[in-house]
C-alpha cells in the first residue's frame, strides 16, 4: 500500500476570530489572558526564584474627555501594554503562537486561543521579546491583526549576553467600538482594572510565595507612581479558611474552596468558579443562594467573603474562550450525559457556607423577619394586604436581607400573587373531580380555605386603609378652603372621579365613587365633565357637562334589555361659595336630565335604550347653603329636610329623587358607612 501524503490544514484566522463570542462587559478578558501568560512565562524561567516583574500600562484616549460629576478629567481606556521578565518568546512559544488550539501549556490550562481572543476585542496586537536561548540573545517582533494575520519583523541576535535581562512587551491596541463604548459609559478607570486583575488572578496570589511584583500605571505616568497590586492584595484581602477535598454529588473529582475576606471595595459575598488558577465567567452573588447571609466583622472591621472554587472537574469543563464552563445552567437544561449543572454546584457551595456560618445566618434570618413584620404592620403606613404572609412558614427565606423598601414591596407582592395562584389551582383541581375525594377536599377545607380567609381579610384591610386615607385627605382639603389660590372644587372633584374621564378608561381602583355611594362603583357607565353628546350609548345634541353622570345599562339577566335601569347626576359646587338665596336647587341637575331625556341612546348591540319618564333618576348636589337658601327651597320649591339634616326632593312624575348636602355631610355619611369595617379590622386609630 502506498504511503499517504499528509496535507497540512490551514486555518482561516479571520473566521476563527469572528466565531469568538465575547460580551462587551467581558472587555478585560484579553488582558487577563496576556497577564496569565506573563505569570506562566515567569514560572517557566530556569531560576524562578529571581524577582519576577509584570508592568501593566493603561492606554487612554487623551483626545477624548468625558465629563462626569465626580470626575471631570476622565479619559476612556483604549488599550494596554503588558511588560514581563519571563522566559521570553522562545522557539517553542513562537510555534505555539502560530498554531490554533495548541497543546502548549496544556497542563496549565492553555487552550491555544488567547491571541485570537485579543483580536476579538482589539484592532491589533504587537509583541516584542528580548530573551536568551542557548546562550544567544534574541530580539523578536510580531504584529497580529485581522487584515494580514501574524507578521514577523526581521529578527536580530546578539552573542554577547552579559548584563542582559529578559523583557517581553505585548501591546493591545485600540479597543473595538463596542468594548470601548462599554468601558467609557461604565467609567472604567485604572483602579477598577487593578481590582479586577486581583479578582481574576487571586489564586496566583494565594498559591505562590514568589508571585511576581505586578504594577499598573497610566501609559504616560512614571513607574514610581504605579499602583502595586501585591500591596492591595496584602492590605484588603485575607484568607478566612480553606475547605479542601470536598465531594459534591456523584462527581469523582474533589473540590477545593478558599474563603477569602475582602475588606475594601466589595459590597456582597460572592462565589468565583476557577479553572487552572484563574476565574472563569462572572462571579455569582451568594445572596442568590443565601439571602440572609449579611456582612461579617473581624473585631469592628467589616468584610465580605469571596469563595474561590477549584477542581479538576472545572478544569476539564472550561470553555476554550475561558469565559464560561461547558455545563448546563440548571437541572432542567441537563441531558443524559451531563453529570452536573451550575445551579447544583452553587447549591453545594452555599450549603457548605451555611454549615460554616449557621449561627450568623440564623441571627440574620431573625433580624430580617422582624424587619419585614415591622414593614407590614407599620402603624404609620400599614401594608395589611401582606399580613397573612406572616403566618406562612419560611415565606421570606428568599428575600435578600439588604433589600430596599421598594424591593421588599415588589417581593411581597410577588409572593402574594403566587400564593393566590396556588390556591386557585387547588380549587380548580378539586372542581374537576367527578367524585368525592376525602383527602383533596380535606386539604381545601383545612388549608386552602383558611389561607383564603386570611388573604381576603388582609386584602379588605388594605382596601379599607386606602379608603381611610382618602377620607383623611378629603378632610384635609376641606380645612384649606380659606386659601384663595386653592382650586378646591377641581381637586375635590378629581379625588372622587377624574374630570374629563369615563369609566371605560378609568379602572375601578383609580376612582373613589364609594365616597358618594358604594353602589355607584358598580354602575355600567360613569362620566365626569363630558358633554352629553359625547357620552357612550347616548346620542344627544346637549353641550352641558354634568360634574358626574352615572347610568346603568341592563346586563344579560335583565327583564328588559332595551331600557337604561337608572340615571345618576352629581353637581359639585366650590366649598366656600354660597348660592344665592333664591336659587332653585333642583335646577342645578334638571338641566342635565332634560338633555338626557331627549337623547336616542343605544345598547352595545345597537338597540334603542329608551330613557322614559319612569326610568329611576337620582340627582345629587354637593354644595354649601345658607339659611335663606334652605328656607327658600323648603317653602317654595318643595324640598324637605331629612333626619340627617340634608335636603331632598322627590318628583314622582319623572321618578326623580334629588338630594342636597354639604361636603362635610357627604364625608360624614361615608365615614359612618365604613366605621364598622375600620373597627373590626383594627385600623380605626390609624
Amino acid at each position: 500500500m502506498e504511503a499517504m501524503e499528509i496535507i497540512e490544514q490551514k486555518v482561516n484566522y479571520a473566521g476563527l476570530i469572528n466565531s469568538i463570542d465575547i460580551k462587551p462587559d467581558e472587555y478585560l478578558l484579553p488582558l487577563h489572558e496576556v497577564i496569565v501568560n506573563s505569570l506562566q512565562s515567569i514560572e517557566d524561567r530556569h531560576d524562578a526564584s529571581d524577582a519576577g516583574s509584570i508592568i501593566i500600562k493603561v492606554h487612554r484616549n487623551l483626545q477624548e474627555k468625558l465629563e462626569f460629576e465626580d470626575n471631570e478629567n476622565f479619559h476612556p481606556i483604549s488599550g494596554f501594554t503588558v511588560i514581563d521578565n519571563g522566559v521570553g518568546f522562545t522557539n517553542k512559544r513562537e510555534t505555539a503562537f502560530s498554531t490554533p488550539f495548541t497543546n502548549f501549556n496544556y497542563n496549565k490550562g492553555g487552550k491555544g486561543m488567547g491571541r485570537y481572543t485579543v483580536l476579538a476585542c482589539f484592532g491589533s496586537m504587537e509583541i516584542e521579546s528580548s530573551f536568551i536561548e542557548d546562550g544567544t540573545m534574541h530580539n523578536r517582533k510580531y504584529r497580529f491583526d485581522n487584515v494580514k494575520g501574524l507578521q514577523k519583523y526581521p529578527e536580530t541576535a546578539v552573542h554577547d549576553a552579559s548584563n542582559f535581562v529578559n523583557r517581553t512587551t505585548v501591546k493591545l491596541n485600540n479597543y473595538l467600538p463596542e468594548y470601548y463604548n462599554y468601558a467609557s459609559k461604565s467609567k472604567i478607570d485604572i483602579n477598577h482594572v487593578a481590582d479586577n486583575i486581583i479578582q481574576h488572578c487571586l489564586l496566583f496570589f494565594i498559591g505562590s510565595e514568589n508571585i511576581p511584583t505586578i504594577r499598573i500605571l497610566h501609559e504616560e505616568d512614571d513607574i514610581k507612581n504605579a499602583i502595586v497590586l501585591n500591596d492591595i492584595y496584602k492590605s484588603v484581602i485575607e484568607i478566612e479558611k480553606k475547605e479542601p477535598n470536598l465531594q459534591f454529588s456523584d462527581i469523582p473529582e474533589s473540590f477545593n474552596l478558599s474563603y477569602v475576606r475582602n475588606y475594601n471595595g466589595v459590597h456582597s459575598h460572592s462565589i468565583h468558579l476557577c479553572a487552572n488558577k484563574r476565574e472563569v465567567g462572572k462571579k455569582q452573588s451568594l445572596t442568590n443562594f443565601l439571602p440572609s447571609f449579611k456582612e461579617l466583622y473581624n473585631d469592628d472591621k467589616k468584610y465580605y467573603l469571596s469563595i474561590y472554587v477549584e477542581s479538576d472537574f472545572l478544569d476539564q469543563n472550561n470553555h476554550p474562550q475561558r469565559n464560561k464552563f461547558m455545563l448546563p445552567e440548571n437541572s432542567a437544561a441537563k441531558n443524559d450525559f451531563d453529570k452536573f449543572s451550575l445551579d447544583e454546584l452553587f447549591k453545594h457551595i452555599s450549603d457548605n457556607v451555611r454549615s460554616n456560618f449557621t449561627e450568623h445566618i440564623q441571627e440574620a434570618e431573625k433580624e430580617k423577619n422582624e424587619r419585614i413584620e415591622k414593614y407590614i404592620l407599620n402603624p404609620q403606613k400599614p401594608r395589611l394586604r401582606y399580613r397573612h404572609l406572616l403566618s406562612v412558614d419560611n415565606a421570606f427565606t428568599d428575600i435578600p436581607i439588604n433589600a430596599s423598601d421598594e424591593t421588599l414591596e415588589a417581593r411581597l407582592h410577588e409572593k402574594e400573587f403566587k400564593l393566590e395562584q396556588r390556591r386557585s389551582k387547588a380549587f380548580e383541581k378539586v372542581f374537576k373531580k367527578n367524585e368525592y375525594d376525602k383527602e383533596a377536599f380535606g386539604e381545601i377545607v383545612h388549608t386552602i380555605l383558611r389561607e383564603e380567609a386570611a388573604f381576603s381579610k388582609d386584602k379588605l384591610a388594605d382596601l379599607m386603609i386606602k379608603r381611610k386615607s382618602v377620607i383623611k385627605l378629603f378632610q384635609k382639603y376641606l380645612q384649606w378652603r380659606t386659601d384663595e389660590n386653592f382650586m378646591l372644587e377641581k381637586d375635590l372633584h378629581n379625588i372622587i372621579f377624574t374630570m374629563g374621564a369615563e369609566s371605560n378608561n378609568m379602572p375601578i381602583d383609580y376612582h373613589n365613587l364609594w365616597l358618594l355611594d358604594e353602589r355607584f362603583t358598580f354602575h355600567t357607565h360613569t362620566s365626569s365633565d363630558v358633554k352629553t353628546k359625547s357620552i357612550k350609548n347616548i346620542e344627544s345634541d346637549g353641550k352641558k357637562e354634568a360634574d358626574l353622570l352615572i347610568y346603568d345599562v341592563p346586563c344579560a339577566y335583565s327583564d328588559n334589555l332595551d331600557k337604561i335601569n337608572s340615571l345618576v347626576v352629581f353637581e359639585f359646587k366650590k366649598p366656600g361659595r354660597e348660592l344665592s338665596d333664591t336659587t332653585n336647587l333642583d335646577e342645578l341637575v334638571l338641566k342635565y336630565f332634560r338633555d338626557l331625556m331627549k337623547s336616542k341612546a343605544r345598547s352595545n348591540k345597537g338597540n334603542l335604550l329608551n330613557i322614559e319618564d319612569n326610568t329611576p333618576k337620582f340627582g345629587y348636589i354637593i354644595c354649601e347653603l345658607n339659611k335663606e337658601n334652605i328656607d327658600h327651597n323648603i317653602k317654595w320649591n318643595e324640598f324637605k329636610r331629612s333626619a340627617h339634616g340634608h335636603l331632598y326632593k322627590i318628583n314622582p312624575t319623572l321618578n326623580l329623587h334629588i338630594e342636597v348636602m354639604s361636603y362635610e355631610q357627604m364625608l360624614d355619611f361615608s365615614e359612618k358607612r365604613h366605621e364598622a369595617f375600620f373597627k373590626a379590622l383594627g385600623i380605626d386609630n390609624i
